[in-house]
């Protein structure tokens, strides 16, 4: 398969889905249970409803990821792998699950109905291409890929299996801060412009190519969904200390005629994260999450928290429910591999941007009609 280079700019299409806990095409019994289209192979999961996931890589993320899902009714944690075996005791301990050692053979188990990937980035890829041919639901963490050759990959497996099955985790399409950003769009206007800010608080400098691979990608999906535009072209620089690279700005020109500005900084004092959308008409703002005041020595302050599960734990439960949901209903939901391809191709053209110091065009590809 191939993506020609096209002029057509597809925009998201589940934008107006986001909201929903049941998979389009579901219904909600009064138990609360999904039901409704039940694909191949997948009767058992009409019969009780009771989910067996395969977890590959539990270490911080993953972790959370299987603690979360083993807390969900009706599912089951029945399987982890993570090539540091202290991470695999500790979440086989947490949840009840076997160890494998080989994620590979994890997801080739026959007694598993779905797999969430959160190894290292540049394993997403091909374990996801392994789910894939082998039929299985898959909650993928972003990064998609590494490469926007590999992230190819991903969407030639899935276009050749002809169904979707992969959901990919950009979870702040399930972020109640950003889903009131969305209710109130209709009352904005037109969007004029788009500006978010990301402050990580890594201990130590990153590659520029993590900071925008594992931390800017989600900004950069956040503008695709709030704004239903594509990101046309990019421009990108950075500051730093000591030759690290600490800040980068990116200005993005937008499908819609709008633009967006991504502010990063690894500041390593909070988390912190937010967008503003600025419209004809006014504009909104992401609250922040609710915390204590605190008044003392004469000050007062907020306690914000070193780090994203703080920020955004309810985020992650809320994806991971969702995409039980999914698995259950037979149909993949929430944000796909033509999402997180298109994101890739974003990251790159800021790579190149920043290495170039030039505005860089970001290619587009005709989208598959499976993504329709």
């Amino acid at each position: 398969m191939s993506l020609p280079v096209s002029s057509h700019r597809a925009v998201p299409q589940h934008r107006n889905k986001l909201r929903q806990t049941v998979p389009h095409g579901g219904t909600v019994p009064h138990d609360g249970t999904p039901t409704g289209f039940v694909g191949p192979g997948r009767a058992r999961l009409a019969a009780v409803q009771h989910v067996k996931v395969g977890v590959v890589g539990v270490g911080g993320m993953g972790s959370f990821h299987a603690r979360a899902l083993a807390a969900f009714a009706g599912v089951e944690v029945a399987a982890v792998a993570d090539v540091y075996r202290p991470n695999a005791i500790a979440a086989s301990d947490a949840t009840g699950a076997q160890i494998v050692d080989d994620p590979f053979a994890l997801i080739a188990d026959a007694d598993i109905d779905a797999v969430l990937i959160a190894s290292p980035d540049d394993t997403h890829a091909d374990l996801t291409i392994a789910a894939i041919e082998r039929g299985l639901f898959t909650l993928c963490e972003k990064p998609l890929a590494t490469t926007v050759d590999d992230a190819h990959r991903v969407i030639a497996a899935e276009v050749a299996a002809d169904r979707r099955l992969v959901q990919i985790g950009f979870m702040r399409e399930f972020d109640p801060a950003h889903l009131q950003v969305l209710d109130e769009l209709p009352a904005v206007g037109t969007i004029v412009a788009v500006r978010s800010w990301h402050r990580n608080a890594n201990p130590s400098p990153r590659p520029v190519t993590l900071i925008v691979g594992q931390s800017l990608v989600h900004d950069v999906h956040s503008v695709r969904f709030i704004t239903g535009a594509e990101i046309e072209s990019v421009r990108a620089s950075t500051a730093g200390i000591d030759d690290a690279i600490r800040h980068l700005t990116v200005i993005c020109e937008l499908s819609s005629g709008a633009h967006s500005t991504l502010e990063f900084d690894d500041c390593g004092y909070a988390y912190e994260v937010g967008v503003e959308v600025i419209g004809d008409h006014g504009d909104v703002v992401t609250g922040v999450p609710i915390r204590a005041v605190r008044r003392r020595a004469g000050s007062v302050d907020v306690h914000l928290g070193p780090d994203w599960f703080g920020w955004f734990a309810d985020a992650y439960r809320r994806q991971d429910q969702a995409w039980i949901n999914s698995v259950r209903d037979g149909r993949a939901a929430g944000p796909s591999t033509w999402d997180g391809f298109v994101s890739q191709t974003v990251v790159d053209a800021i790579l190149r941007s920043i290495e170039s110091g030039h505005t860089v065009t970001v290619p587009v590809h005709d989208r598959p009609g499976l993504y329709a």
